[in-house]
């Protein structure tokens, strides 16, 4: 690879002579902001001269490109395009390809006045044209021209990747470094005395200005240059490189450098392993800095420029926006620094960065690392979506790289890589903060040499070189360890300890053939989302493979890096795939690691106090294999472990089996298994019938063990069953009063021995159930509330209340003040009532609210002391029916009859009422079960039907001018019926219940008092008090039998309270008789001494005759 400077012919003739001669391919590039930046002529061999100087007579190309080499320079040379910034008015620069013979490509342009310069400055035409400075004439001829050899280039498909991807020569990273010559880096000196003997040209490029020689000096026009391998003469006033190291400076380069070299490096000399081997003609046209592609070493594995040869184009005047490309660069050696140096897109005049929006330049790069022993913090984001973009690269060696928990570091296009390591050795990565390379082929973490862009073997260009950990293959000849450059003497990563996020598209981290990896510890919050990948497969000098530990759960210190103490705490489930089958081998330290996916591996170790679970296959080498020293437990519940390979339990090992009646965990060795410790069965939630047994053959296979597990175990957390280990296996059996003796009350043990009592068939269908009490709190604790709940005690709160709302239909007709007037009336009675029952632990405590109307009308003929009428009444009663019942009910009652007064309003001597009334009520119930993980809501609906009658009698005596005072008896019957029904919700605890009816008779016995004030305008006042004592005659407790829907033979009886005992019951009211025919009152009472508390009720009244 060359670059030529030609002879400078005059434009006119140039111009003259291009006119005839226009056969070839012409292809326009464009630069990302769709302006043009050079026009490509390609010459094929049918298309006249590709030569800049002799258009007419000149080369010709010797064979035709094909695709490939189309797409290769059409990528290069786009990239220059994207590289340089154009001034107002700028023409593209024509760029003619052609083909030579020979193995070699080569760049050529010629050179031009700067106009600016008055003589002293000489430009390459295509460094002109990009500053505007070349006529009008010169713009419409070729500036350059790229030749192109029989090269053994590669063919794949175009990459933007920023390491050269296969053996063979880089095609487009080939052109790139050609093109990069026209630029301005291109040879100064020209051979004056024969060969060897090199002499500055008698015109200086704006290269060469910058050009030191070894004592700091610079170049003048047509100066002898001194060299250890050169022809010329001692000169004291020459150019003097007998050192070789003369370098490339400017304000741009050295605020890249920052101290750490004086310098772009230039060679005189070509060397090969180290050595001088003779004078390398292209006389200072190349970059030096190590493995650069724009050098001329024999190891290149850059396919762009560095941060550093970009500040050298613009020392050489050209307009390039450097921090769209580079955030930042350290070259400096021995540094510890915290870089707030952030990556991120540029402003629209390429000025500054706006943070926190993502760069999408070409193989961006965040931040590069070429110097050696750096300790680097990257404290700010690194954000890149271009292609090929990466967040961190690092060179040189024994570099540390510290990625804080607040840092981002997003490498997001195409072909992003977050972090990439391509040199040296024995590097340390501490990540805490976050990786992503989310983007196609994306990998979050590259450990790769990569390839040399010159072709890795002899048949590359000048022969090939390639590199690696304790790899230097010179064109075909491994050199031995002990002669390997430092560099490469050592393992490219030494530890990774990771701590953060780290995910990438194709890979989250990526070991390539040549790059050996250490350690990779995978520490207490990681998070790691893509394949592990390792292609390393190099044995050591005992024939061992180098292994890469990749280390779950060390505990990490205070600076992030693991330690060898393992982490209890450690969690992480993983769902990709780790697979090196040479080189990758996971340790799992401490706490517990999921794995899932497909794994191939050298070879695994469960560390004592570590557990492994996962759903997975397992392939490991034959020289590694699967060993178990802690808890190995297939699935994330349940799940299958496969291991192609040997296995190995150690005495202290364990494998933890998860099981129940429909599947179980499964390990299946294929390969030999030599076995000892501990196989534990762990019984998960499920029904189990009596008696149901499990081979420990059908949970561990394997196609050949040597020894056998030393202990059958198992755990059952259960208060209801027992699980034991026999023959081989182990088998579950049930306890015969599983659930009664955790009852707490009568109706509670009905329902569990109907359960205890259920036999197999007959439990299948109750499966739910039966599961959710026999894995509940295994002190049985839980099973009590769970019976009640199960049972139909939420009906018979139900029936209670539905018979207590009547009771108080009926207690609003008896207290509802008479008229004493003949003729019809009408009377309407608001009221309301709530209680809260509080019974005994086997009855069910709930809380009501009704609220309705009493209406009607009577009549009362003259004379008579009776009236007789008709009423009908409407009501809404809501229940709620307190834990562990937990059910809500609302009741609608409709009712209708007919009732006599006697002496209604009699101040003294007997009065008395009778009532008789039918009515229907509209029930719904909704059940509220829950107990331990299970659930439902089981519901009903239903039409009931009642039936009240009830007389009262009273003798009065006055008291007083206007008072009375006298005892009162009443006698209350009712009768409650509700058809069978069966629940609708979850099957297992979903009911059926017989039909059921209740008789209630209730007599009271009490003194009432009232006293009368006459007011104004012929108003009167009544008041009334009472107290009774009230008394149940029948029995208070009403039978309900259930069974479950769902298997009808287990049924259970019940025995619940439908009213109260007794009860102490108290009223007041106020009645006004406004007018002589309309009376209005209020009154309110409450009942005490019984089960309810807080029972009170209320209503008002109007009377009204006509």
């Amino acid at each position: 690879m060359s670059a030529i400077l030609k002879t400078l012919f005059n434009a006119s003739v140039l111009l003259l002579a291009s006119a005839s001669a226009q056969a070839y391919q012409s292809e326009m590039i464009h630069n990302k902001n769709g302006e043009a930046v050079y026009e490509l002529r390609i010459f094929g061999t049918q298309d006249g001269a590709y030569s800049m100087d002799d258009p007419v007579n000149g080369a010709r190309s010797v064979f035709d490109l094909d695709d490939n080499a189309y797409l290769k320079i059409r990528g290069a040379v786009s990239r220059w395009a994207e590289i340089v910034s154009l001034k107002p008015g700028y023409v593209p620069a024509i760029i003619n390809v052609g083909t030579v013979s020979g193995q070699n490509a080569r760049a050529g342009t010629n050179v031009t006045p700067d106009p600016d310069s008055a003589g002293l400055l000489y430009l390459l035409l295509p460094q002109a044209a990009l500053l505007n400075k070349l006529d009008s004439e010169q713009v419409q001829l070729p500036l350059a021209e790229v030749v192109v050899g029989r090269i053994n280039f590669e063919t794949a498909a175009l990459r933007p990747s920023q390491l050269p991807l296969n053996d063979r020569a880089d095609y487009a990273a080939v052109i790139f470094h050609e093109f990069g010559h026209t630029m301005g880096m291109i040879g100064v000196a020209q051979d004056k005395w024969g060969s060897d003997t090199p002499y500055i040209r008698p015109f200086l490029t704006s290269w060469a200005q910058g050009l030191r020689d070894d004592n700091g000096n610079a170049a003048r026009p047509e100066q002898a240059v001194l060299c250890s391998m050169c022809n010329n003469a001692y000169d004291p006033d020459a150019f003097d490189l007998r050192k070789d190291q003369g370098y490339f400076t400017g304000q741009h380069v050295q605020e890249v450098l920052d101290g750490a070299m004086p310098g772009i490096p230039v060679r005189i000399l070509s060397y090969r392993r180290g050595q001088p081997i003779g004078v390398d003609t292209d006389y200072m046209g190349h970059s030096e800095l190590r493995n650069s592609l724009m050098s001329h070493q024999s190891y290149r594995n850059y396919t762009n420029m560095m941060e550093a040869e970009l500040a050298s184009l613009q020392d050489m005047g050209l307009q390039i926006d450097r921090r769209n490309f580079y955030g930042y660069s350290v070259y400096g050696d021995g540094l510890t620094l915290t870089s707030n140096n952030g990556f991120f897109a540029r402003n629209s005049e390429g000025t500054a960065y706006l943070p926190g929006q993502y760069n999408q330049a070409t193989q961006g790069v965040g931040l590069h690392i070429y110097g050696e022993r750096n300790t680097l913090t990257q404290a700010a984001d690194l954000l890149s979506a271009g292609p090929g973009g990466l967040g961190v690269r690092v060179d040189g060696s024994e570099n540390t790289l510290i990625i804080p928990e607040s840092t981002r570091i997003h490498a997001q296009g195409w072909y992003g890589r977050g972090l990439q390591f391509s040199y040296g050795r024995e590097h340390t990565i501490v990540q805490r903060g976050e990786v992503r390379a989310e983007g196609e082929d994306g990998v979050a973490a590259l450990f790769d040499f990569g390839n040399n862009a010159m072709g890795n073997f002899a048949d590359g260009i000048g022969g090939g070189d390639y590199r690696g950990s304790w790899l230097l293959n010179d064109q075909g000849d491994l050199a031995p360890a002990e002669f390997l450059p430092l560099a490469l003497q050592g393992a490219l990563i030494k530890d990774y300890h990771l701590s953060g996020l780290l995910s990438g598209k194709k890979a989250a981290i990526q070991i390539s053939r040549n790059a050996q990896v250490e350690n990779i510890n995978i520490m207490q919050g990681a998070r790691i989302q893509g394949d592990i990948l390792s292609d390393y497969s190099t044995r050591q000098g005992n024939g061992k493979l180098f292994v890469t530990h990749v280390n779950f759960g060390q505990k990490a210190d205070e600076q992030g890096r693991a330690t060898l103490q393992a982490d209890p705490d450690f969690r992480l489930r993983y769902d990709s795939n780790i697979q090196g089958v040479d080189n990758l081998a996971v340790v799992i330290a401490g706490g517990e690691s999921s794995l899932n996916g497909q794994h191939q591996l050298h070879g695994l170790r469960v560390d004592a106090g570590a557990t492994l679970s996962g759903n997975s296959s397992y392939v490991i080498n034959p020289e590694g294999n699967f060993s178990n020293h802690g808890t190995l437990s297939p699935g994330n519940s349940f799940g299958q472990m496969t291991i192609q390979g040997d296995f190995i339990q150690a005495p202290e090992g364990r494998v933890l089996i998860e099981a129940d009646t429909r599947q179980h965990d499964r390990i299946e060795v294929q390969g030999l298994a030599q076995l000892s410790g501990e196989l534990k069965l762990q019984l998960q939630p499920d029904w189990y019938a009596d008696g149901w047994s499990l081979s420990q053959n059908t949970v561990f296979q394997a196609t050949q063990t040597q020894g056998g597990f030393d202990l059958l175990t198992a755990s059952l957390n259960s208060p209801s069953l027992s699980v034991h280990v026999n023959n081989g296996g182990w088998f579950v059996s049930r306890q015969a009063a599983a659930y009664s003796p955790y009852a707490g009350n009568p109706n509670a043990v009905a329902v569990g021995r109907s359960l205890e009592q259920a036999s197999t068939d007959h439990q299948r269908p109750l499966a739910s159930i039966y599961q959710a009490l026999d894995f509940s709190s295994a002190d049985g604790s839980e099973i009590g509330d769970a019976l009640n709940q199960l049972s139909a005690g939420a009906y018979g709160a139900q029936l209670a209340a539905s018979v207590r709302r009547e009771q108080l239909v009926s207690e609003q007709l008896r207290q509802r003040p008479g008229l004493g007037k003949d003729g019809w009336q009408t009377f309407i009675q608001p009221f309301g009532g709530r209680y809260h029952w509080q019974l005994s632990s086997n009855d069910v405590d709930h809380r009501s609210q009704t609220y309705g109307v009493v209406f009607g009308a009577e009549h009362r003929a003259a004379g008579s002391d009776w009236s007789l009428g008709a009423h009908a009444t409407a009501n809404e009663q809501s229940l709620n029916i307190d834990a562990p019942y937990q059910a809500k009910s609302t009741l609608t009652g409709l009712g209708a009859g007919v009732h006599a007064l006697y002496r209604a309003d009699a101040r003294e001597g007997w009065k008395g009422l009778a009532q008789v009334r039918m009515g229907l009520e509209q029930g719904k119930l909704n059940r509220r079960i829950a107990f331990s993980d299970y659930q439902a809501n089981p519901k009903s609906d239903w039409t009931g039907h009642t039936f009240a009658a009830g007389v009262q009698t009273a003798y009065n005596w006055p008291l007083g001018e206007a008072g009375s005072i006298g005892p009162v008896l009443a006698l209350d019957y009712l009768r409650y019926s509700r058809p069978g029904l069966s629940e609708e919700g979850d099957a297992g605890s979903r009911l059926q219940l017989d039909s059921t009816r209740a008789h209630s008779l209730q007599a009271s016995l009490g003194l009432a008092v009232s006293q009368a004030w006459e007011l104004k305008q012929g108003r009167r006042l009544q008041a009334e008090v009472s107290a009774s004592w009230e008394q149940a005659l029948l029995g208070r407790k009403q039978t309900q039998y259930a069974q479950f829907e769902a298997s009808p033979q287990t049924g259970f009886d019940g025995r619940y309270a439908r009213v109260d005992n007794h009860a102490l019951a108290l009223r007041a009211g106020l009645t006004l008789q406004s007018s002589e025919r309309l009376r209005l009152g209020v009154s309110a009472g409450t009942r005490l001494l019984g089960n309810s508390r807080a029972d009170i009720s209320g209503n008002v009244s109007l009377n009204w005759a006509f």
